[in-house]
């Protein structure tokens, strides 16, 4: 089972809390990092961790802001997990700004997230060499503007598996890597991004043959699913230090 799932998109704490006592996931001593955001959807981010393999050392939630001040959007949750061995992980959760409207109306809103995550990267960096994981849904694929804001500072470990048109939605018939992970530089080596495709998770498209995520929603029609998305997994092989 993973050590930490990061989610980009929870309505409440309720839903975590029947997920992790209601199912199967009871057994494995997971804990939770969540507060309600200020999103006007009701759109918020969390993180669960094995409180076998790490404790909580801290927790912060960070408000992304524009030069006129700050968005009404999800919250960048960073949390701050010491391993068994003492050492410091930093994971960061994000779902930045859609591009409703229009994407070169909201890129300004992508960018100012993106240059919160920068903000809260530099910060840490200036008080430790801890490694830092960041991931979420950032509403961009790899190759877009909003990611030179973090060159230098972190690895985007989607790129390599966008240039293989690998994808995490389905748009159109096209998949697109918008979910991913982005790690500090002496991760990179260390790390592997997959994309998670698993049967029970998909659903077979008419409109654009082919196979794309089961979403809860159609509009207002409940359909079941879990996600119009594809987890994605990163391995983290660690490096003893």
């Amino acid at each position: 089972m993973p050590d930490v799932v990061g989610f980009a998109e929870i309505e409440n704490r309720g839903v975590l809390v029947k997920l992790l006592n209601s199912t199967l996931l009871r057994k494995y001593g997971y804990r939770i990092v969540h507060q309600d955001s200020g999103d006007r959807r009701g759109i918020d981010v969390a993180l669960i961790y094995r409180s076998s393999s790490f404790t909580l050392e801290s927790k912060s939630f960070v408000v992304p802001r524009l030069e006129d001040g700050p968005m009404a959007t999800r919250d960048i949750l960073h949390v701050c997990l010491k391993d068994n061995d003492g050492h410091k992980i930093n994971f960061i959760v994000n779902h930045h700004p859609s591009k409703y409207g229009g994407s070169a109306e909201s890129d300004r809103n992508r960018i100012a997230a993106m240059n919160t995550l920068k903000q809260i990267c530099d910060s840490l960096h200036a008080v430790s060499d801890d490694h830092i994981i960041a991931m979420g849904d950032f509403n961009d694929v790899p190759d877009s503007p909003a990611f030179v804001r973090i060159e230098g500072t972190l690895v985007n470990k989607g790129t390599k598996l966008h240039d293989e048109g690998e994808g995490s939605i389905r748009y159109e018939g096209k998949w697109e890597l918008i979910d991913m992970y982005l790690v500090d530089p002496e991760s990179e080596d260390l790390t592997e991004m997959e994309v998670c495709r698993i049967p029970f998770l998909m659903t077979w498209e008419r409109k654009h043959p082919g196979e794309k995520p089961l979403r809860t929603y159609s509009g207002p029609r409940y359909i079941g699913g879990v996600s119009d998305h594809c987890p994605v997994l990163l391995w983290y092989f660690g490096d003893n230090s």
